[in-house]
């Protein structure tokens, strides 16, 4: 496993220079764990033997594995009995881009890559008049002596620069342009300003874990669906509008949520119609259970007091008492 992958729990990005392949568990026993790739073979599963250890009861012992082609990881389904899926798909195989969400059971994992470059940044002295340079003390004499003097000759250059600017704008000036430059400079201010507090909200730490909640609750919210727990899926949707508002992937799958449970619904409500009328009664039974277990805990829904008003109907003309037949 060492040789494998590195597993950290910090969540910032990596800093010292190199190529950088890394799945974050966003759910799940291990959530908050960062697994970067640096084998040619990373297996994924329930196994303790496994690279990456899914602590998931729908994941196999050897669910998934990650295999280095070329420069990019591919993940590869190890017929698995409940199957992976990316992004929301269901798939064999799947080349594996930044961003890309890795679904095993109830644990979701994204993937990322970065490149991070050796920059060489020569810094002025500090107020200390100490040489904040780690490489200073091997260079020779006359190079350091050079340094410095190139550094104070750019110093004075600045300044120079800036008393030519100074005096150019008080002799060359004329009051009128002064009242225009004063209301430019505001505006420009004002929207500097609201430029610094959009950029700083983007780049907060909780901006980006609201963005991290937000993914989770869209992908419990899916869960749901692909379950047909309608409503569960409904409140996770409805979760995600609120900590997202205009957020159109929370509304578009709000909307068919909703979209598939009516059509669900009515669709059981005119097969058991047709099975009464044929008096094939526990086929009718059946669906009406169906519409009740749908609507469970929401009984002041009308769909729901229709269904069991019919089950109750049903029932009786079975021939057997009220309340002899339960759904659950």
């Amino acid at each position: 496993m060492a040789k494998n992958l590195r597993t950290s729990s910090s969540l910032k990005a990596p800093t010292k220079p190199g190529e950088y392949h890394r799945l974050l568990c966003l759910t799940g026993k291990n959530k908050g764990l960062s697994y970067y790739l640096t084998g040619k073979r990373v297996v994924m599963g329930r196994s303790v033997n496994a690279d990456i250890q899914i602590l998931d009861s729908k994941s196999s012992r050897e669910h998934a594995e990650l295999v280095l082609v070329e420069k990019q990881y591919v993940l590869t389904d190890l017929k698995s009995q409940n199957g992976v899926m990316v992004n929301d798909l269901k798939v064999r195989q799947h080349e594996l881009k930044t961003s890309d969400t890795i679904i095993i059971g109830k644990t979701v994992l994204k993937y990322s890559y970065s490149n991070v470059l050796e920059v060489v940044v020569y810094e002025d002295e500090d107020e200390d008049g100490e040489d904040d340079d780690e490489y200073e003390d091997d260079l020779p004499d006359i190079d350091k002596k050079d340094k410095k003097g190139k550094k104070g000759n750019s110093k004075r250059a600045v300044l120079y620069i800036a008393v030519m600017a100074l005096l150019a704008f008080i002799f060359l000036g004329d009051s009128k342009p002064k009242k225009i430059a004063k209301k430019t400079r505001s505006d420009l201010s004002d929207v500097s300003d609201e430029f610094s507090r959009a950029l700083k909200k983007k780049m907060s730490p909780e901006s980006k874990e609201s963005q991290e909640k937000l993914l989770m609750v869209l992908h419990n919210g899916l869960r749901e669906y692909r379950e047909r727990n309608y409503f569960r899926a409904i409140r996770e949707f409805e979760l995600a509008l609120m900590l997202s508002p205009h957020n159109a992937r929370a509304s578009f799958y709000l909307n068919k949520t909703k979209q598939s449970m009516d059509e669900e619904i009515e669709k059981n409500f005119m097969k058991a119609k047709r099975d009464t009328g044929s008096l094939k009664y526990r086929g009718a039974i059946v669906s009406y259970c169906a519409i009740v277990k749908l609507l469970e805990g929401y009984p002041n829904d009308q769909r729901y007091k229709d269904a069991q008003e019919n089950i109750d109907y049903v029932t009786e003309k079975m021939g057997l008492e009220k309340g002899e037949i339960s759904c659950f």
